[in-house]
């Protein structure tokens, strides 16, 4: 059964509401496409329409955490980080009220949505913002290890998902964790988050039938960020993929970290800002389908003297 990262949030957060009170939902008219369906049907007392009202409904969840509740806001990512971003920045991030942000449809690929509802810069919004947590889970797993810690957590927290759907129970190599090796690392390493590790897993695939190994760390946790300083440092080429613009999101984070690796930052152009269309269309036009993937990782690699293969 397909079914979207955003569904599966949702049908999480209606598990723990049994065992826990405090759990509530806000949505901005979106349930039956954002996930919040699946709270809504099983705890309707504890599920809140919020409207078209993106700014209230952030507000409002800001004073039910205040009140001791743990509320979830779900809505599209374009309208969660674009439309309310004064009230998280300033009811959320500077108050640092443990609201958790559903964004789904987040990414560069939107359907016939088009670009008003393209979220591909809302990491460099929501990473810029003090005390937020970020999350991008690629996976069933990935979802719930973001749930389940930001519940723990008393800060802010964002998790990203993507509008495409997916087998359910899909589900990466490996436990999930904040950031996990999917291929063994290598002296050349892909590093890739949310929905972007799918297309770096087959272009991975793609580069070992021509004989390149290449090593894969997927990072569904961005802020705070793990040990990547410790997992990269003995890369000579690190490959940075992410269904996001090349600003401000899993790129600038790694450029952050001073490796002395060569770095090859793969993304949507900043100039891009969401177009309509067919998702395979779209990502090989920008460069960003598994075979274009493959192609520019492997003429990085046989540059003479770039990387050293021993």
């Amino acid at each position: 059964m397909l079914m979207k990262l955003a569904d599966h949030a949702g049908k999480i957060l209606a598990e723990l509401a049994y065992a826990d009170p405090r759990i509530f939902v806000l949505d901005g008219d979106l349930a039956d496409s954002d996930g919040a369906i699946h709270f809504a049907q099983r705890h309707p007392q504890r599920f809140l329409m919020a409207g078209i009202a993106e700014q209230n409904m952030v507000s409002v969840a800001a004073g039910m955490a205040e009140a001791g509740m743990r509320p979830a806001v779900f809505s599209f990512a374009a309208f969660l980080c674009y439309r309310a971003y004064d009230q998280i920045r300033i009811c959320l991030s500077q108050a640092n009220q443990p609201v958790m942000l559903i964004g789904s449809h987040a990414g560069g690929l939107l359907g016939r949505n088009g670009k008003t509802h393209a979220a591909v810069n809302d990491l460099a919004v929501m990473l810029s913002l003090p005390e937020m947590q970020v999350w991008a889970p690629a996976d069933w797993a990935d979802v719930e290890l973001a749930i389940t810690h930001s519940l723990l957590d008393s800060a802010p927290s964002y998790i990203r998902l993507p509008r495409r759907q997916f087998e359910e129970a899909t589900h990466l190599p490996g436990i999930a964790a904040g950031s996990r090796w999917l291929r063994p690392r290598q002296r050349v390493c892909i590093v890739s988050t949310g929905l972007a590790t799918h297309w770096a897993m087959a272009a991975a695939e793609l580069l070992a039938g021509r004989g390149l190994s290449i090593g894969l760390l997927h990072c569904a946790q961005l802020k705070p960020a793990l040990q990547w300083q410790e997992e990269l440092a003995s890369a000579d080429l690190i490959v940075s993929i992410e269904d996001h613009s090349r600003f401000g999101g899993l790129g600038a984070l790694i450029d952050r970290l001073h490796l002395p690796a060569a770095r090859l930052t793969l993304g949507w152009p900043e100039e891009f800002g969401g177009k309509s269309g067919p998702d395979d269309e779209l990502l090989d036009y920008y460069g960003l389908s598994p075979e274009r993937i493959a192609q520019a990782i492997e003429a990085r690699v046989r540059q003479p003297a770039t990387i050293n293969h021993s």
